[in-house]
């Protein structure tokens, strides 16, 4: 591996140096975080406040998190990257991953105008499906690699521990509820001052969401039940609220939100087709079908509910 810059800071790679596979996948985040940029900054000249203080809170939420399990935890290692900051341990692409999964499944999911207890539940279901793909390819990738020796990552879906989906679906819906809750009151110049105090608040009151993840298991629940149980519940839950809504027609389709996830998806669909078989390929395209589902409801034209409410109704 070439290397064109090395400090402590920021270290840069050649990219030619590196696996195909890894340039796409920087290439494929990075947009994807630049659209969500652009999208909530568009939202925020249109006098909707809420997106890009979710977006800034989002970011700050995401570095904090890296920083701050480089320091206490040993349960992970990034690969090398184009991009590194923070002593070789932090991919550039890494910071754009939370925008990208997270105000992805949020912004779509407010599309839904699902109330506001059940919009958590949904939007924390929603970036579970956007990282799904992403974990299960990753180390099959060498995009990094898992612990074996901590006991929150022995039980594991396709390879990959259930805490890491435990941690998108309560992290994820705790920064949705805080950002709803607190967020409309952000003024344009202090977007930044509140989106940091919120983003550890998120990080506070997740860890305290994961208490009930150690507490049964502590009472001999296994990790898989627990997860399982937590990803059924918020479905129905969303699913109910979804039904509640369901004659809230949505304004046109949002393009440039939609081609996130077309994005994304699509380039694990490439890859596992191109890595994966079996199982691992099988569960990709079932939550790709789900994620496709969810932005089919998000997106679709108003006059497609009505044309379906005519269909559904009596003479």
């Amino acid at each position: 591996m070439r290397t064109w810059l090395d400090t402590w800071l920021v270290t840069i790679h050649d990219p030619t140096s590196l696996a195909p596979s890894a340039v796409g996948l920087e290439v494929v985040v990075i947009t994807c975080a630049v659209a969500t940029f652009i999208h909530a900054l568009r939202a925020h000249r249109r006098g909707d406040r809420l997106a890009l203080a979710t977006w800034l809170t989002i970011l700050i939420y995401g570095v904090a998190m890296e920083v701050i399990s480089y320091n206490t935890v040993d349960n992970f290692k990034h690969a090398q990257f184009t991009v590194m900051f923070y002593e070789h341990q932090l991919p550039l692409y890494v910071t754009a991953v939370y925008p990208a999964f997270l105000y992805t499944g949020i912004a779509t999911v407010r599309r839904l105008q699902l109330s506001r207890w059940a919009e958590p539940f949904a939007a924390g279901l929603v970036i579970v499906a956007m990282d799904f793909p992403f974990d299960i390819l990753g180390p099959v990738a060498g995009w990094w690699t898992w612990s074996n020796s901590d006991p929150n990552l022995a039980f594991r879906w396709h390879g990959v521990p259930v805490s890491s989906y435990y941690w998108h679906l309560a992290f994820g819906g705790v920064l949705c509820w805080l950002t709803r809750a607190l967020g409309p009151r952000t003024a344009a110049s202090r977007a930044l001052w509140r989106a940091a105090p919120l983003a550890l608040l998120t990080i506070v009151l997740g860890v305290v969401a994961f208490l009930p993840f150690h507490g049964l298991h502590g009472l001999g629940v296994a990790h898989g039940t627990t997860v399982a149980v937590a990803l059924v519940v918020s479905l129905v839950i969303a699913a109910q609220a979804a039904a509640a809504a369901r004659r809230q027609a949505p304004g046109a389709p949002d393009l440039l939100l939609l081609a996130v996830p077309v994005l994304f998806f699509g380039y694990h669909l490439a890859l596992a087709f191109a890595v994966s078989a079996g199982g691992r390929l099988a569960v990709i395209c079932g939550v790709t079908g789900f994620a496709a589902l969810v932005n089919w409801v998000a997106h679709r034209p108003a006059a497609d509910v009505r044309r379906a409410e005519r269909l559904l109704s009596p003479e």
